[in-house]
């Protein structure tokens, strides 16, 4: 079944068609409700409320655009809805966006790392600068995207990238040095 026909089963609730797209998608939309929720279960309840939203607007896709992505935006904003829901959402401190130091140029190769490298220390970091930084470099949003779904400024968006890249970047400076002393 191409994805035509996917789309039409799933215009006329067809339950076999959606079960085949939740069977595409949902393991990668599973990672995806992972990096943003706190814990394995939220990441189901958002991923459930997620495809229950792609069921119900299915209508709305517009076939020029890419299934995937059009997937990918309304599982994000679930997992935006659950963490809002289970009242964790993160803060974000404006009166410290005067603080950066723009003289700090990051030079740092994150390809030297593991995607479940970067993950595991993207968990240690603030959830403001984590869902920022999961949005733009992971999900691939703009900062205006972003502004709009989290009710932010995009200056405080690229703020809090900033911030986010320059602590992972310790971050896994500090786990290159330790991985070298113990070799």
């Amino acid at each position: 079944m191409n994805n035509d026909q996917l789309i039409l089963g799933c215009q006329r609730n067809d339950r076999k068609s959606q079960k085949i797209l939740y069977d595409n998608y949902s393991r990668q939309m599973y990672s995806i409700c992972l990096r943003y929720c706190h814990d394995p279960a939220s990441a189901a309840d958002a991923l459930q409320e997620g495809f229950i939203k792609v069921y119900k607007y299915i209508n709305s896709y517009n076939k020029s655009g890419n299934l995937y992505s059009w997937i990918q935006k309304i599982i994000v904003r679930s997992c935006l809805d659950q963490i809002k829901k289970e009242k964790s959402h993160f803060s974000i401190d404006v009166t410290e966006m005067n603080s950066i130091d723009h003289n700090y140029e990051i030079d740092f190769d994150f390809d030297d790392y593991t995607y479940n490298k970067v993950l595991e220390i993207l968990e240690t970091i603030p959830s403001g600068y984590k869902i920022v930084f999961s949005m733009y470099v992971l999900d691939e949003l703009s900062h205006k995207e972003i502004a709009v779904l989290l009710d932010i400024s995009e200056s405080t968006s690229r703020t809090q990238l900033y911030k986010a890249r320059k602590l992972i970047q310790k971050k896994l400076s500090d786990y290159s040095i330790v991985n070298t002393n113990a070799v």
